[in-house]
Formats: C-alpha cells, sequence, structure tokens
C-alpha cells in the first residue's frame, strides 16, 4: 500500500469501516516511481463520522476548509487528509485538475481505477485537463501555474486544449490569494528544469501580466561581454543558482532594473544647474553622485543616455571645460552599451513586487527573509566591482587579501553580528549571474573561484577575530574620553572595522587608541564637533 506506516494504520481503520480510494498526487508518483510525503483520500463515510472515529481510535483530527472541507491528521512530517464523496468515482474525478491525477486505488485491495483515461496520459506523458479545460481553470486558477509546475517536473507535455485554455483565462489568477500563487511560485522555482518553467511562464503570458517588469527584458540587448540578451541571461542564472527559494528568486530579480537604466554612450558639454527635477545640463536630467559640487560650472559629462527615458543621462565622469565647444551633445559612434547603477534600480523594484506576492512565506525568516533578497539583489554587482582588476588577471596580493577581508565584512556584518551565510549567498548569486552567458566566463572562471576561496577564508578570520576581541579596556578609554549613546556607537564601530581587519591593531593598544579617537574628533558629525574632549 502506498504511504508511510502511520498513514497505512489510518487508511487501514478506515477501510473496515468503508471503502476509502487513495487519489490525486500520491497515486500518481507511486506509479511514476516517485515518494510521496501526503496522502489524500475518499470516502463515503460522513466527515463527522470520521472526526468521530479517528477520535475514538486516539487520533487528534482537524476539520481544515470550509468550501470543500476535509479531516486532516498530521504525526511528524506525515500527513492524511480525508474528504466524503457520493461513491462515484468518475463525478468525483471530473472536479479534479487533470487527468494524471484522478487515479484511484483502492485501499482495500490495492485495485487501480481510472474513470477519465489517466494512466494512458501518464504512459503518453501528457497532461489534460478533466473535463472541459476552461471550466476547470475557472473553478480553481491556481490550476494553471499546477499545470506548469507538473509539466516541467515531469517532462510532460501539455495537451494543446488545456494549453490554450490556460493561456486565455492567464487573468483568473488576479481572483487567487496572494498566499496560494506564491506558494506554487516558490514550488515552481524550486524545479531542476526551472529554465524551461521559466519559458513556459513568459510563453503563457504570465510575467506580461503579473511581472511586466520581466517581461520587457525580453529582446534587450546587453553590452558586447554578454552572449545573450537581459531575459535569456537571466533565465540562465536563474537555472545556475542553488535550488533555495531566496537565491533561486534573487536570481530572477536581480537584473529587472535593466530595461530602467539601459543606455548608451555619450557626451554633453555646459553649465549644470539645479531645477525641481535635480541637477541639468542643457536639455537633459542627471543622475549621478556629487553633483552638488559642479554647480553653475561648465563642464565635460561622459555617461549613458538612457533608452526609455531619453532626456536623462546617467553619469560616469565630470571634468571641468574652460570653454564650450561648439556643440552641446554628442553620442559616441558604436559607443559601449551601460546599464548604470541598474542593481540599485533593480532593488527599488523588488520592493514594489514584494507587495504583489506573499513571500516571507516561503522565504527564511519571513519578513527578514524579504529584507535578505532586497539586499542580495542591490548588492549582487558587489563583487565585480569590488575585484575587478584580480578578475581581469591581477596577480593575487596582501592588497587583494584585505580587499576581501573588507568586502566580507561590509556584506556580513548587521550591525550586531557577523552573518557568514549572507556572504555565501551572495557568493553563490556572484557565481550564477557571473556564468550566465558572458564572454569567456568559462575560461575565467578560476579566477573568480580564487577571489571568492580568498572570501571564504575571510570570513573564517573574521569570525576567529570577532571571537577573541576583548571590548574591556576599549570601553574603559571610551568613559575616559567622555564618550556616551550616539558617539560611543560611531567610535566603537569605526575601531571595530579597524580591529577587524588587520590584526595588527589592538583594542589593549593605547596608542592605536588615541590615534583613531584624535582621528574622529575631527570629523565632520556635529555630534563630535560639539564634544570636547574630557582633559586628564
Amino acid at each position: 500500500m502506498i504511504g508511510t506506516p502511520f498513514q497505512q494504520e489510518v487508511l487501514r481503520k478506515l477501510s473496515d469501516l468503508s471503502p476509502v480510494y487513495i487519489i490525486g498526487g500520491a497515486v500518481r508518483d507511486s506509479l511514476l516511481g516517485f515518494p510521496s510525503k501526503d496522502l489524500d483520500v475518499v470516502t463515503v463515510l460522513p466527515l463527522d463520522q470520521i472526526v468521530t472515529k479517528l477520535s475514538d481510535w486516539g487520533y487528534k483530527p482537524h476539520t481544515i476548509g470550509v468550501h470543500q472541507p476535509t479531516v486532516s491528521l498530521f504525526q511528524g512530517k506525515d500527513r492524511v487528509d480525508i474528504a466524503t464523496f457520493s461513491g462515484d468515482l468518475e463525478k468525483d474525478a471530473l472536479r479534479r485538475d487533470f487527468t494524471i491525477n484522478a487515479i484511484f486505488q483502492d485501499v482495500k485491495t490495492g485495485e487501480i481505477k481510472d474513470p477519465l483515461s489517466g494512466l494512458q496520459a501518464l504512459r503518453e506523458k501528457r497532461i489534460e485537463s478533466c473535463g472541459g479545460a476552461e471550466e476547470r481553470f475557472q473553478e480553481d486558477g491556481i490550476r494553471i501555474l499546477r499545470l506548469i509546475r507538473f509539466a516541467v517536473r515531469y517532462s510532460f507535455d501539455i495537451a494543446p486544449d488545456t494549453w490554450q485554455a490556460a493561456a486565455k483565462q492567464i487573468s483568473l489568477l488576479r481572483g487567487v490569494a496572494l498566499e496560494r500563487v506564491t506558494e506554487e511560485l516558490a514550488k515552481i522555482l524550486m524545479l531542476e528544469e526551472i529554465e524551461n518553467a521559466l519559458g513556459l511562464l513568459d510563453d503563457l503570458g504570465y510575467f506580461n501580466m503579473y511581472i511586466p517588469e520581466l517581461a520587457r527584458l525580453k529582446g534587450l540587448i546587453q553590452n558586447q561581454y554578454h552572449t545573450k540578451d537581459a531575459w535569456d541571461h537571466t533565465r540562465r542564472v536563474v537555472k545556475n543558482a542553488p535550488s533555495t527559494v531566496l537565491l533561486r528568486l534573487a536570481a530572477l530579480l536581480h537584473d529587472i532594473g535593466k530595461w530602467e537604466t539601459a543606455s548608451r554612450e555619450c557626451y554633453t558639454w555646459g553649465e549644470i544647474k539645479a531645477s525641481a527635477r535635480g541637477y541639468t545640463v542643457n536639455e537633459f536630467n542627471l543622475i549621478g553622485k556629487n553633483l552638488k559640487r559642479w554647480l553653475h560650472k561648465n563642464v565635460e559629462v561622459h555617461g549613458g543616455r538612457l533608452d526609455n527615458y531619453p532626456e536623462t543621462i546617467v553619469v560616469k565622469r565630470i571634468k571641468p571645460l574652460q570653454t564650450l565647444p561648439k556643440k552641446h551633445f554628442e553620442m559616441v559612434l558604436n559607443g559601449k552599451r551601460h546599464f548604470l547603477q541598474h542593481e540599485r534600480e533593480s532593488a527599488r523594484l523588488v520592493k514594489e513586487l514584494l507587495t504583489r506576492f506573499r513571500w516571507s512565506m516561503v522565504l527564511p525568516g519571513g519578513n527578514s527573509g524579504e529584507r535578505e533578497l532586497h539586499f542580495l539583489v542591490g548588492h549582487h554587482m558587489q563583487g565585480n566591482l569590488t575585484f575587478m582588476s584580480e578578475l581581469k588577471g591581477e596577480i593575487h596580493s596582501p592588497k587583494t587579501r584585505l580587499k576581501a577581508r573588507r568586502f566580507a565584512w561590509e556584506i556580513g556584518w548587521n550591525g550586531q553580528s557577523f552573518n557568514s551565510q549572507r556572504v555565501e549567498n551572495l557568493l553563490d548569486l556572484w557565481k550564477a549571474d557571473f556564468l550566465g552567458g558572458k564572454q569567456d566566463a568559462e575560461d575565467n572562471l578560476y579566477r573568480l573561484e580564487g577571489i571568492q576561496s580568498e572570501i571564504r577564508s575571510a570570513c573564517t578570520f573574521l569570525k576567529e577575530r570577532s571571537r577573541l576581541l576583548n571590548w574591556k579596556f576599549f570601553e574603559g578609554f571610551a568613559r575616559e574620553k567622555g564618550l556616551e549613546a550616539e558617539m560611543f556607537g560611531q567610535f566603537k564601530e569605526h575601531v571595530h572595522k579597524r580591529v577587524m581587519f588587520d590584526d595588527k591593531y589592538s583594542l589593549t593598544d593605547l596608542r592605536f587608541l588615541e590615534k583613531e579617537y584624535n582621528f574622529y574628533c575631527k570629523s565632520e558629525s556635529s555630534a563630535w564637533n560639539n564634544h570636547k574632549p574630557r582633559l586628564k
């Protein structure tokens, strides 16, 4: 019989009272040779009688659901869901989603009952609806996502009428609870052939309707370092990512800001002015850092003009001009393709996307899992930007080791403790991205792995270093200087970084602490400007 000893014991007792049939995924998976954790069964016994009998036998049944209530039993990871039906197997089968899930097995005899030819569909590796496809999807829109999951998990074809009905009624998912949609998408993300699943969801029109930020990556040409457009690259990165919901989801969303930031290399010359929109040169809005220092100065701006917002230039470099050239703007012939600051835009869009789902249900840590997702997407370029020279072949040196420690600390330190798992997650996402269709990625993988090995060694060093630190002498020093509250915290954080990166610094070295204290007394922070060092 299908099931664990606990499940089999319950079903044997129930089958002594009335015919009981195992139905759905457990039968399907048993016939395909896959294990199944949960059992769904049907019987003609009324639910209240089932509850009474189970209670009399010492079980603790739970009645779940309103429209189609079931009685559920749990023991450890084992679960049995029991529903009542009229006894008409074909009528019950026609209420189910797909014929491969409408195969019954008699608990007492082991006999297979197949009213809708589900066995033939299994043999032919085909998924088709039970009865009219449109009607089945209208009964429960989540079946559209289940269709994709089953097709990809088992490498089955989808019957044409079932596929057409799903594509036609994709909008039905708007009426499905966000929790159910999120749970089904999480299961899809965990599939081994996730790249195929994403392709089917796209063909179905799911992304166009529910995540257009992904759909618009199709056909978005990247720079010369990539062999694939932004959408095919994204699918490859998801496939490369370890099969955890957090990393697969981060991989799926890591580049959604590229459409917003896609640009071509350009120059513009003129005076930087302030406006209600920020800073401008000629007719262009500017996006960049430290623009205020160039206000009212004639400059040359080198940057990228946004494809989809042509009135905006993202700044790469600015330099002063003595005299203005005759022209004020020029696109660079065969200029570079840019996606400047796309990781920031991706992180911003992730915050918007989170409101459309309930990812906190399936991410480790709940709401903190959503924050980790946002962090990973917003920092996925950090490795490439930090170790650009090493990736190009520069020989590793003590400088690289120090750089690795700084990188690990900035990623892993959350203000209270060092989280090496966050660093590991970012390394996994970085590698998946690196192998997602870039030119010569396979040939240069050894460089990336060397850098990541250095970072992992840095994590080990930082954890051990943190364990050995004794803050007692430092706290006495800070009290003697009159540092309290915010100023104490700022100074401690600064000193903490110094002693963590380099073991030549010590918390018991008075000269080191005095040097760092004097540095902080010159800080521009208003709190420090008002601080008067305590005289001895």
